[in-house]
């Protein structure tokens, strides 16, 4: 089954997340994986020049000092710090960044639990984040059921943003 590239997008288009075909497929497979349990991780990527559209780049595996349960997922930090230290060291142009967060509902709908809402909060206001503005990708259903993806921009000042499928030109 060929998978298109996912771009969703705030209403006003101000706000905008592009997930490749590839990583669509790495966090379906990941999921499987993982069923029943939840899991999750950090999301890798960069800004376009005009700063309305996130570019997922990496997705790297939870750090191994995660916590994974059948109703709840705490992300780790070992080796994070050092990853993404390198990864905005690079030169101009090469950069990548902590863009926010990602996990799995196992067999339940896409949407944020209030833990998962208080966690975003946190991170946007939290200044050692460096994000303002951090994505939450919530993956829900499963392999038998299907998939579904759901994406939100949580602002340190102001609403959060829900961003919907961009509807396929022609």
């Amino acid at each position: 089954m060929d998978i298109d590239p996912l771009e969703l997008r705030s209403q006003d288009r101000r706000f905008g997340l592009l997930l490749s075909a590839e990583h669509q497929s790495l966090l379906r497979e990941r999921c499987s994986t993982s069923w029943p349990n939840e899991t999750g991780g950090v999301l890798i990527g960069y800004y376009t020049e005009a700063r309305d559209l996130a570019v997922i780049t990496q997705i790297p595996a939870a750090p191994g000092d995660s916590k994974s349960g059948r109703a709840g997922f705490v992300r780790g930090i070992h080796g994070l710090e050092k990853l993404l230290k390198h990864l905005w060291n690079r030169e101009p142009g090469k950069r990548e960044y902590y863009l926010g967060e990602w996990h799995y509902h196992p067999g339940q709908a896409a949407e944020p639990s209030r833990q998962d809402e208080a966690q975003m909060k946190a991170i946007a206001e939290g200044a050692s984040y460096l994000c303002p503005e951090p994505l939450l990708v919530i993956v829900g259903g499963s392999l038998v059921g299907g998939w579904s993806i759901t994406a939100r921009v949580y602002r340190r000042e102001g609403a959060t943003v829900l961003l919907t499928a961009v509807p396929a030109e022609g």
